[in-house]
C-alpha cells in the first residue's frame, strides 16, 4: 500500500495571554482538505500553536508523510534544531532547569511524530499565502464563535473544543460560482467584498472596521479585503478579514487595505490610468470573475467619484454593489458631507491658525493653498474657521484687483498682514485653473506661488506661498469622521441584509439613508455663491476677491 501524504497548516491565536485562544488547522490530501478549529477559556498563544499541531497530525493515519506548515519559529525549531530531544533526555527541563511549559502536548507530539513522518516547515507570519491566511483566520473566529455562543466545549463536556470539519478545495480563494445570487464559502458562510479606492483620508480604517464588524458581530458574514484599490480586483490581491485584523485602527489614518487612483479595471494600462472614462484595455471580466472566485455576492467600494464610477459601471455588468462616499472635497451631490472632509478642514485650520503668528510677526501677506480640486468647501470652511481675511474658491473667480484693494483696506486700518486661502482650483476671472504636468497626468495646484507673485507686484509687502498638499489627507481621524466612518460602514452592512444594491450610503441632515449609485455619481457639489455659508463670511468682513 502506497504512503499518504498530507499537506498540513496550523495555526493557534489567543486574545490576551492568558486568554481565550483558538487554534485551527488546514489537512489537505491531493484535491481533498478539511478544517478543523476549536477553543479554550483560558490559555495562551504558544498553547494554541501546539495544540493546532496535534490535533491535525491526531486527524492522519499513522504510517503517513507529512509536510507541516506553521508560522511559530519555535514549535518549528523545537524538533529541527532538536530542542525536544534535548528536553526528553533532560527530564523534560529547560536548559535552565525549569519544567517546560504544556509538556503535555509536547509528549503528545513526540509520540505522534513516532509513527508519522513530519517535516516541520516554517512560513512567514501574516504571509500572503492563502492557506496560512485562512488558517489563522479560523482561529481567530474559534474565539469569536465562543465569545458569541458562549463555550461549547464545556456544553459538551469533551474539552476538546468545537471542531469544525469541511470539505472543499484549498488551493485557490473559495469555490467557484456562477453568479451573485446567495453564494457561500466552502463553510456556509456568505461573503462581502470591500476596497478602498481613489486618494486616501481620514477615517476610511474607521469604515473598514465597521463593515467588517458590523458583518461579522451581527450576520456571521465572511469579509474578503482587495487590496490597493481596484488593482486587487483585477489580480486577486486578496485576503479575509476580519474583528481581529481590524481591531485598534479605528483611530489610524489611511487605509490598511491600500489604495489607488490610477487603475481603472476598464481601461488596465501598467502604471495605471488616469482617466477613469477610456476603455483601451478592458479587464474588467477578470474582475468579476475574481469575485465570483471567492464566493463574494455584494462588492462595497469606499470612494470618491471616480471609485463610485467604477462601481456604477460594475453595477451594469450584473455585479451587486454598494458605495460608501469617501472624500476630503466633500463634491459628491447624493450625500451632505463626505467622511474626511472634516479631518481636512480641521487640519488646514490649524496650519492657518499657524501660519497667523509668522504672517504678523513679519507683517507679510500668506498665501494658503488647499485641496478640494474644482469645489471650494476645503477653502470656505477651512477660511472661515481659521480667521481667513481672503478666501478663493473656484466657483467665485478672483480679481487681482480687488485683492489688492482688500489687503491695503486692512493695511490703513493697522493691519500689517493679511491670510488669503485659495483653493487649489482657484482662477482669476477669464482665466484657467492652474496645473502641474508630469508626463501625460495633470494636477490641480500652484495658484499660491501665481498670487504671491502678484501681490508683491502691485504691492510693498513681502509675500510668501504654502501649499499643504497631503498633509490634508494624513493623520487620524476627527471625532465627527471616526463616527460618520462608522455610520456609513454599518448601513452599507444593512443595505446588503436588505438586498438593495447598487446604493450609496449617504447623509442627509442628521440622518444615514441611501441614494442611486446614478445618482451619487451625477456631477460634482460646489459652492453656491448666494449659499448662506458664502453670506456669512461676507458678514465678518471676509473678501472672495470680486464685488458679490
Amino acid at each position: 500500500m502506497s504512503t499518504r501524504e498530507f499537506d498540513i497548516y496550523t495555526d493557534g491565536a489567543c486574545s490576551g495571554n492568558p486568554g481565550p485562544g483558538g487554534w485551527a488547522a488546514v489537512i489537505t490530501e491531493g484535491d481533498n482538505s478539511r478544517e478543523i478549529s476549536g477553543f479554550e477559556e483560558r490559555t495562551t498563544n504558544q498553547r494554541m500553536e501546539l495544540k493546532a499541531a496535534v490535533e491535525a497530525l491526531r486527524a492522519v493515519p499513522p504510517g503517513s508523510r507529512v509536510r507541516l506548515f506553521s508560522d511559530s519559529a519555535y514549535l518549528v525549531n523545537c524538533f529541527n534544531q532538536g530542542w525536544i530531544k534535548r528536553w526528553q533526555n533532560n527530564g523534560w527541563l529547560t536548559g535552565k532547569g525549569q519544567p517546560v511549559e504544556n509538556q503535555d502536548l509536547w509528549r503528545e507530539l513526540l509520540e505522534l511524530s513516532r509513527d508519522i513522518k513530519v517535516e516541520w516547515i516554517k512560513v512567514k507570519g501574516h504571509s500572503t499565502d492563502r492557506i496560512n491566511q485562512r488558517c489563522d483566520y479560523l482561529a481567530r473566529g474559534a474565539i469569536t464563535a465562543a465569545n458569541e455562543n458562549g463555550n461549547p466545549a464545556e456544553e459538551a463536556g469533551t474539552g476538546e473544543g468545537n471542531v469544525r470539519q469541511g470539505r472543499g478545495t484549498i488551493s485557490g480563494p473559495g469555490p467557484k460560482t456562477t453568479g451573485f445570487s446567495a453564494n457561500c464559502n466552502a463553510n456556509g458562510m456568505r461573503r462581502l467584498g470591500l476596497l478602498t479606492g481613489g486618494g486616501d483620508c481620514p477615517g476610511l480604517n474607521a469604515v473598514i472596521r465597521a463593515v467588517v464588524k458590523g458583518a461579522t458581530y451581527n450576520y456571521n458574514l465572511e469579509v474578503v479585503g482587495f487590496n490597493n484599490g481596484f488593482r486587487g480586483l483585477v489580480e486577486n490581491d486578496a485576503a479575509l478579514i476580519d474583528d481581529f485584523a481590524v481591531s485598534g485602527i479605528l483611530n489610524r489614518g489611511g487605509t490598511i487595505l491600500g489604495t489607488s487612483n490610477r487603475d481603472n479595471p476598464f481601461d488596465f494600462r501598467p502604471g495605471g490610468s488616469s482617466d477613469y472614462r477610456e476603455t483601451d484595455n478592458d479587464r474588467s471580466g477578470d474582475a468579476v470573475e475574481n469575485l465570483k472566485k471567492w464566493g463574494i455576492e455584494c462588492l462595497v467600494v469606499i470612494g470618491g467619484d471616480g471609485s463610485l464610477l467604477l462601481a456604477h459601471r460594475f453595477s451594469k455588468l450584473g455585479v451587486p454593489v454598494i458605495g460608501i462616499p469617501k472624500t476630503i472635497d466633500n463634491d459628491l451631490p447624493a450625500t451632505d458631507v463626505t467622511f474626511g472632509f472634516d479631518s481636512a478642514v480641521t487640519t488646514a485650520t490649524d496650519a492657518i491658525d499657524k501660519i497667523h503668528t509668522t504672517a504678523e510677526s513679519h507683517h507679510r501677506v500668506m498665501v494658503v493653498e488647499v485641496m478640494g480640486r474644482n469645489a471650494g468647501w476645503i477653502a470656505l470652511q477651512a477660511g472661515m474657521a481659521g480667521g481667513g481675511d481672503i478666501i478663493l474658491i473656484p466657483e467665485i473667480p478672483f480679481e487681482y484687483q480687488h485683492i489688492v484693494d482688500k489687503i491695503m483696506e486692512r493695511n490703513s486700518r493697522g493691519k500689517k498682514f493679511s491670510i488669503i486661502v485659495a483653493a487649489e482650483g482657484a482662477h482669476p476671472a477669464g482665466g484657467e485653473p492652474i496645473y502641474q504636468a508630469k508626463g501625460d497626468v495633470k494636477r490641480l495646484g500652484g495658484i499660491s506661488s501665481v498670487i504671491a507673485r502678484e501681490i508683491e507686484k502691485r504691492t510693498d509687502m513681502e509675500s510668501r506661498a504654502t501649499v499643504l498638499g497631503h498633509l490634508q489627507r494624513g493623520g487620524s481621524p476627527t471625532s465627527y469622521d471616526r463616527v460618520l466612518a462608522t455610520r456609513f460602514g454599518v448601513k452599507a452592512v444593512e443595505l446588503f441584509r436588505e438586498g438593495k444594491y447598487n446604493e450609496m450610503v449617504c447623509l442627509r441632515g442628521y440622518d444615514i439613508e441611501s441614494a442611486p449609485l446614478e445618482e451619487a455619481v451625477a456631477g460634482t457639489k460646489r459652492v453656491d455663491p448666494s449659499s448662506e455659508q458664502v453670506r456669512a463670511a461676507l458678514a465678518v468682513g471676509t473678501s472672495f476677491g470680486c464685488p458679490i
